[in-house]
């Protein structure tokens, strides 16, 4: 249809399988007199169809690779993705947290959270519907939800982490105290990116004010709701929990 579209509007059966052009020809499925265009479409079709030959086996799907795998959705991502397979997807998706919170993680990651300016940038809400909750005048972008917003500063203060528009979209890249381990900082450092975004919405879909207290308060829980996810990393995350319960 794409590369032959004058030949495929003289079509006469939508349903004709590969098997039957190969035996038949194209011809006894169009219909006749072609145009001057169709018929030279038709030669060139005619040509590359000349050159296939049909076996008795059944239809085998690889992927366009050096060892011509067989298809898998996971072959065709790593395929498709592969430049950022290496470092960032890995952080994402190799962590232990829930399935929603790696998804958050990747949206942020691409900057496709449904911010109030995403949504104002998509149409969907007004200049005016796309202020911060907190901040007279300021659009809600994701820098200003996470970096920004004295909300969020004053989360980050309490953690005493310091959080840059350059690391926001790469939280496994923020440097922390020497002290906390490394083996769990990809889980934790997304969870506390969840729980300020879940008290950015709590304020706008339900009118609650979260304090950065209970921010902490809610991560500590969650890390502990999912500790039986960490059972060979039990130390480390201890480690992380104390660190939030003191802050």
């Amino acid at each position: 249809m794409d590369r032959f579209p004058a030949l495929h509007s003289h079509s006469t059966d939508d349903m004709v399988t590969v098997r039957a052009v190969i035996t038949d020809g194209l011809l006894p499925y169009l219909r006749p007199r072609l145009t001057r265009t169709a018929a030279a479409e038709h030669d060139v079709l005619a040509s590359h169809l000349s050159q296939v030959t049909l076996t008795a086996s059944h239809d085998v799907r690889l992927l366009a690779t050096m060892n011509m795998q067989p298809f898998t959705s996971r072959g065709a991502y790593h395929l498709l993705h592969d430049s950022l397979i290496p470092s960032d997807v890995v952080h994402i998706w190799s962590t232990r947290l829930p399935a929603k919170v790696k998804f958050f993680a990747w949206l942020l990651y691409h900057g496709r959270l449904n911010t109030r300016a995403h949504l104002f940038h998509r149409n969907i809400k007004t200049h005016d519907e796309s202020k911060c909750e907190y901040c007279v005048d300021t659009l809600e972008t994701d820098v200003h939800i996470f970096v920004e917003c004295p909300r969020a500063q004053a989360v980050w203060s309490r953690l005493r982490f310091v959080v840059h528009e350059s690391t926001l979209r790469r939280p496994w890249d923020v440097t922390l105290p020497s002290l906390l381990p490394g083996a769990v900082k990809d889980d934790v450092m997304i969870l506390i990116f969840w729980h300020i975004w879940k008290a950015r919405n709590a304020k706008i879909f339900d009118h609650r004010d979260s304090s950065p207290a209970e921010v902490l308060r809610h991560i500590a829980a969650d890390i502990d709701a999912w500790s039986c996810r960490y059972r060979k990393l039990a130390t480390e995350l201890h480690a992380w929990h104390e660190w939030i319960v003191t802050c």
